[in-house]
């Protein structure tokens, strides 16, 4: 029985790799692509469910025939991209991103960005606690330009606060 269905599955899957890879015409399914779909399907069922086979890899061989096709739908990527973004934006997910960039970072928002919990820190401390983060956070060792950005932004926020109260 394992040795029939390793057989049928071996078979389905030259003839989908034969149907769908080395055949130049592009067709809609036909009857053969769907016995041979169903008969691979079937036949790696069986081998996973008896512990032939790991699913994983039952998963990959089920995948394969059909990826050629597949692999059209990459230039798609960009514009979900695009949509994940639009509809996060509308959901005000994007708020502190934006925050940042228009330059309208309260002091609170500023300290909390720095770890500084004092309501009036000193020049010193948010030089310290911005150095602290940058040397993590800084592009040149890993970090991101948005993070080292909103460290700049909180540290210039807060001193030109401290030049103005004084």
């Amino acid at each position: 029985m394992i040795i029939l269905a390793a057989l049928l599955s071996v078979a389905a899957f030259v003839v989908l790799v034969r149907l769908l890879w080395l055949s130049g015409k592009r067709r809609g399914p036909s009857g053969i692509v769907v016995l041979a779909a169903v008969v691979l399907l079937a036949g790696l069922a069986v081998l996973t469910a008896t512990g032939r086979l790991h699913w994983l890899a039952a998963l990959g061989t089920a995948v394969l025939p059909f990826l050629r096709r597949g692999v059209g739908l990459i230039r798609w990527i960009p514009w979900l991209s695009n949509l994940y973004q639009a509809r996060a934006h509308a959901k005000g997910q994007g708020q502190a991103h934006n925050q940042a960039r228009s330059g309208t970072l309260t002091p609170a928002d500023a300290r909390e960005i720095l770890g500084l919990e004092s309501p009036n820190p000193t020049a010193n401390e948010v030089i310290a606690a911005h150095r602290r983060l940058m040397q993590k956070l800084h592009p040149d060792r890993g970090g991101s330009n948005y993070l080292a950005q909103q460290l700049n932004e909180a540290k210039r926020v807060l001193l030109e606060g401290r030049k103005s109260s004084d």
